[in-house]
């Protein structure tokens, strides 16, 4: 069922980014499964057939829009990070970051409630980018862990990132009636992910 979408300036620079916007627009206002091409098409001011030369399939669009949205909480972690400078720190505040962020941002906020969750996260997870996008992101705080002695043998880095992520999407998609409080996610963090990837002091 289409939807009546208000069409996205046409003036955008990029017709890849105006497609982007317009998706963002659809998907953060109906949700993944009740968004059409048909809606992103024309939010964009462009034919379905058009659209469908950019991206193959809706799909293939969601992950690009939820991969940019994906990036720009990235960086913003980032940037939030620098008042820390230790690896366990960066982990559990990094995490931290996230879990309030996201309901923050409709398109996350929306892709991730009841309804979409299983969807949304079947689709980003097996595609392996947003794997590669948290690899990117947190390969410097493994190396610096490294560096330190303080990263546990063995570890490999995208096991550990997939687990980090998909710990992330379970809390979001369904919070915890327990944990009401960021204090009490940081203690859960710190006693349980942190032994799991950096040796403990005494060690």
């Amino acid at each position: 069922m289409s939807h009546a979408v208000p069409p996205i300036d046409s003036a955008a620079p990029d017709s890849r980014t105006r497609y982007l916007d317009a998706a963002a627009s659809c998907f953060a206002q109906y949700g993944l499964a009740k968004t059409t091409v048909e809606d992103v098409a024309r939010a964009a001011g462009v034919s379905r057939a058009t659209l469908y030369r950019a991206f193959k399939n809706r799909d293939e669009l969601f992950l690009a829009v939820y991969l940019r949205e994906s990036a720009r909480l990235a960086a913003d972690a980032r940037a939030h990070l620098e008042q820390f400078d230790d690896p366990g720190s960066w982990i559990v505040e990094g995490m931290l970051f996230c879990l309030a962020e996201v309901p923050n941002r409709p398109l996350l906020a929306t892709q991730y409630g009841a309804a979409e969750a299983g969807r949304t996260s079947g689709i980003v997870l097996n595609s392996g980018q947003l794997l590669a996008l948290g690899c990117d992101t947190l390969r410097p705080v493994f190396e610096m862990a490294r560096s330190r002695g303080e990263l546990k043998r063995g570890i490999e880095l995208e096991a550990v990132i997939e687990w980090v992520m998909r710990m992330l999407i379970s809390y979001v998609s369904v919070p915890s009636a327990k944990l009401t409080s960021q204090e009490q996610m940081r203690s859960l963090l710190q006693a349980t992910v942190l032994p799991a990837i950096l040796e403990s002091p005494e060690t």
